[in-house]
């Protein structure tokens, strides 16, 4: 006569993640979601005691299905199951003390950009930028329509210290607000995280400006005097240009 005694014990395991299914289901009809609340959870599982302490926090599986979300709901109901070594452990009892994930559903919106240049750094003495360029040319965002809105713009920063030719760089896309700060979001997607971009530098030569005068004024007046706003001007171009030009007239 063999007797076993294995009572009945219960166990709380925490900080169990909600695996969530079917997320296409809200993405594909351009919507957006983030979890509010429930998406680490604590799960009692009752059963044997010879088979409850056995069990680890993996072994327990919390999913929300989100093809169960509907129009005039943002809860939908966590389903957790014991698994232990690939098999569902039906003699155990899990339960949830939260039974709902509650999330946060906003449209997608896509926007696009064109991408600012920025140069920082001084060239070469004797040199400016002559030109810019970067491919692509624009840039789309997609997210949150929320957030999609904060962003006014996007650039790339390229160094150009002690520059005089072509300078090339591959530097990141940074997405700013209205205020000129930087948008980090994991939530805004980019068509391109990166830019190839190609900025030509130019002799710059500082000349004089020149004013002369055409035509006759008035009987009885003559020019005493010509005042110019600004006495010279950087012109930038090859240096064989450069050299036959001394002054703006």
């Amino acid at each position: 006569i063999v007797n076993i005694y294995d009572p009945n014990t219960s166990y709380t395991f925490s900080n169990i993640t909600v695996q969530l299914t079917n997320t296409e289901s809200l993405t594909e009809k351009d919507y957006t979601f983030e979890v509010v609340d429930g998406g680490k959870i604590s799960v009692t599982v009752s059963g044997p005691k010879s088979v409850v302490t056995d069990l680890k926090t993996s072994d327990i599986v919390a999913t929300a299905d989100l093809s169960k979300v509907t129009a005039f709901t943002d809860y939908v109901d966590i389903y957790v199951q014991v698994v232990k070594d690939g098999q569902v452990l039906n003699d155990v009892e899990a339960i949830p003390r939260t039974s709902a994930l509650k999330l946060s559903i906003e449209n997608r919106d896509t926007k696009t950009y064109a991408v600012n240049i920025n140069t920082t750094g001084t060239p070469s003495s004797g040199y400016a930028v002559a030109s810019t360029s970067s491919s692509p040319t624009y840039i789309k965002v997609t997210g949150p329509t929320s957030l999609v809105e904060n962003v006014a713009s996007v650039g790339v920063t390229v160094d150009i210290s002690g520059a005089e030719g072509t300078v090339t760089a591959q530097p990141d896309i940074i997405m700013y607000d209205a205020d000129g700060e930087v948008i980090s979001d994991d939530d805004l997607e980019l068509s391109s995280k990166t830019a190839d971009v190609t900025v030509e530098m130019s002799r710059i030569k500082t000349v004089p400006i020149v004013a002369g005068t055409s035509g006759t004024p008035a009987d009885g007046c003559v020019v005493t005097d010509i005042t110019l706003s600004q006495t010279s001007a950087v012109i930038a171009g090859t240096q064989d240009a450069l050299a036959k030009i001394e002054s703006i007239t």
